[in-house]
């Protein structure tokens, strides 16, 4: 199918996000999974104790304590990382039957106005990124700078998620093409809609149901594929900080950009905007709400304040930390969600995640480790995070 851009509309200022109640949502711990699972699980969870990221202390490429050893690690979360991304098996590429919502050429709009449109879009996310730089803190907007330039939205095909039609796009995130997929219910809106991030070697096929069900529900969609799995590459999990903090800093450029992706759709609310992060784009998360990106509800599952492998924090200049990104957002709305044998992000970094959270706030276990919500999509945990979206947006 030809590539055709899609027609953007002017980016207003994002709007504060309205403060919520805040609840205290006390953890409670869901039964466990098969003895034999639980076992395994919990031995690579010993492994990954005693070489906690705080405790290898990378500071430098040219130091690195056990580099054999250290390598060897990242590799097998890596190995646990993809092996639970699960998720997928909704979706297809074959083009649906035609329907009112996306029966009109995305090419109706001639190439000037589009142009003009992106550029305008661009220019006002920045300008409203410049005004609002002053209430980040000093070394998160240091570290994470505000993305520009055009968008370049383009779809490059179309295709069916769970039963409904989808639009796969590419658009630009400073030098980089981020692939997504964009899922516009019937109408014209506008409608609320949500960022979905994938974790480490996902794919953003993954939410395939969900977006399906949000569609249905009348709520759209961007799922985007995480950077690790395109050009330029980065490494999330690694024996090195630095690129673990590099591999970070790309994931959120591509976010915010995803966020300007939606705002920028006139058949979009963007007032109304959601989030849900999964592992790794449950990670990132934090740096979005610290940033003060123009979302009212977040949902952060399988992730914690800690990352794997090598400690960000140990990179020359990096010292960013998600919980206190999080600590430094505006008051809002958060679903925290997480594996009580979760080998990945022990209870006590999801705990201090959550905690650092202030206005409506909700911390729910499950039963099982890292990425059994998305293994199960009928289970009750996917239910969850839609409802609970649903009510918010």
């Amino acid at each position: 199918m030809a590539v055709t851009a899609l027609p953007l509309k002017r980016l207003d200022p994002p709007p504060d996000v309205a403060a919520g109640p805040q609840v205290a949502a006390a953890p409670t711990a869901g039964a466990a999974g098969s003895p034999e699972s639980v076992s395994a699980l919990r031995r690579v969870d010993d492994l990954i104790t005693r070489l906690r990221p705080d405790r290898m202390r990378v500071a430098r490429r040219a130091a690195r304590p056990r580099p054999l050893l250290v390598g060897l690690l990242a590799l097998a979360l890596l190995a646990l990382a993809l092996s639970a991304c699960g998720g997928g098996e909704g979706a297809s590429t074959a083009a649906p039957p035609a329907s009112p919502a996306l029966s009109a050429p995305a090419t109706s709009v001639p190439p000037s106005p589009v142009a003009s449109a992106s550029a305008a879009a661009s220019a006002s996310a920045a300008a409203s990124a410049s005004a609002a730089t002053s209430a980040i803190p000093t070394e998160l907007a240091r570290q994470f700078p505000a993305p520009s330039g055009r968008l370049d939205l383009q779809v490059t095909a179309r295709g069916d998620w769970d039963g409904v039609p989808v639009r796969h796009v590419t658009y630009r995130s400073d030098g980089a093409v981020v692939t997504a997929t964009l899922s516009l219910p019937a109408g014209e809106g506008p409608f609320p809609a949500v960022l979905y991030a994938p974790g480490v070697s996902c794919s953003r096929d993954m939410f395939a149901a969900d977006v399906a069900a949000l569609q249905r529900d009348g709520i759209a969609a961007l799922a985007v594929d995480p950077p690790d799995g395109r050009d330029p590459f980065v490494r999330p999990i690694s024996a090195d900080a630095e690129d673990a903090a590099e591999a970070h800093v790309r994931y959120v450029t591509d976010l915010r950009r995803g966020l300007d992706v939606l705002r920028s759709l006139p058949e979009v609310d963007d007032g109304s905007l959601g989030y849900v992060g999964y592992s790794w784009g449950g990670f990132v998360g934090g740096y979005l709400a610290g940033l003060q990106e123009p979302v009212r509800a977040y949902v952060l599952t399988y992730a914690g304040a800690d990352w794997v492998g090598a400690d960000p924090t140990a990179a020359d200049g990096f010292a960013a930390d998600p919980a206190a990104a999080v600590g430094a957002a505006l008051p809002g709305a958060y679903l925290f969600i997480a594996g009580v044998d979760d080998p990945l992000f022990s209870r006590a970094s999801v705990t201090r995640y959550a905690r650092a959270a202030s206005g409506s706030t909700r911390l729910e276990w499950l039963p099982g480790g890292h990425g059994d919500y998305w293994a199960a999509p009928g289970s009750a945990a996917p239910q969850v995070h839609r409802v609970w979206l649903e009510r918010r947006l």
